[in-house]
C-alpha cells in the first residue's frame, strides 16, 4: 500500500462537521399545519420558519413561475399554511403573482424590478437600503427601496420593500423632514 493510499484511508475514517450533525433534523423539514410548531420553537417561531420556507421556495423555482401547487410539493406545507404566507409575501412586495387561466396562479420572486436605471445603496451595519428607479406602467417612473438585512449565516434577506411613484418624490422627502423634526423637538 502507498502513502497515498494510506491517506485515503485516513481521510475516509475521519468524520466531518457535516457528518457530526447528520442525526439532527432540520427544523424546517418538519413544519406543517398538522405540527404547529417545531420542537424548541413556539408558535410564532415556526410560522416565521415556514414563512421563509416558501420564499425561498419561490426563490429558487419561481423565476419562470410557481403555482401553489408546486410549493406545497417542495416545501411539504398544508395548503391553507402555503396560502397564508404567499398572501404575507405579496403584501411585503417579495412576491407577486399572475393569472395564467381561469383558476391558476403563478408566483415570482420579486427581487428586481423590471427595466431599471440603476441601483444606489446605503449600508448601516446588518441594515442595507437597495434603491432602484425603474420603469413601470404607461411608461412611469418608480422608486423601489428595499430593505435587506446580512448575517454570515443567510447572506442577504430581504425584510421588506416599498415602491412609489417618482412623482410623489418631494412629498416623502416632505413626510420624512416633518417627521424628523417632530422626533427632535
Amino acid at each position: 500500500m502507498s502513502d497515498r493510499d494510506d491517506h485515503q484511508e485516513d481521510d475516509e475514517s475521519e468524520i466531518s462537521a457535516l457528518e457530526l450533525g447528520s442525526d439532527l433534523e432540520d427544523p424546517l423539514d418538519d413544519l406543517s399545519d398538522d405540527t404547529p410548531s417545531v420542537d424548541g420553537f413556539g408558535d410564532e417561531e415556526s410560522d416565521t420558519l415556514a414563512q421563509d420556507k416558501i420564499r425561498r421556495a419561490v426563490r429558487k423555482y419561481g423565476e419562470d413561475g410557481i403555482t401553489v401547487s408546486e410549493i406545497i410539493e417542495v416545501t411539504g406545507l398544508a395548503r391553507n399554511t402555503v396560502d397564508k404566507h404567499l398572501t404575507r409575501l405579496r403584501q411585503l412586495r417579495e412576491v407577486y403573482r399572475q393569472k395564467r387561466n381561469k383558476q391558476t396562479y403563478f408566483y415570482y420572486p420579486n427581487g428586481k424590478p423590471l427595466h431599471s436605471f440603476g441601483k444606489k445603496r446605503i449600508e448601516d451595519g446588518d441594515t442595507i437600503l437597495d434603491i432602484q428607479l425603474a420603469q413601470g406602467k404607461n411608461d412611469d417612473l418608480y422608486f423601489h427601496l428595499t430593505e435587506k438585512r446580512f448575517s454570515l449565516m443567510e447572506g442577504e434577506t430581504t425584510e421588506g420593500a416599498v415602491i412609489f411613484p417618482m412623482s410623489s418624490l418631494d412629498e416623502v422627502f416632505q413626510k420624512l423632514q416633518e417627521f424628523a423634526d417632530e422626533v427632535d423637538q
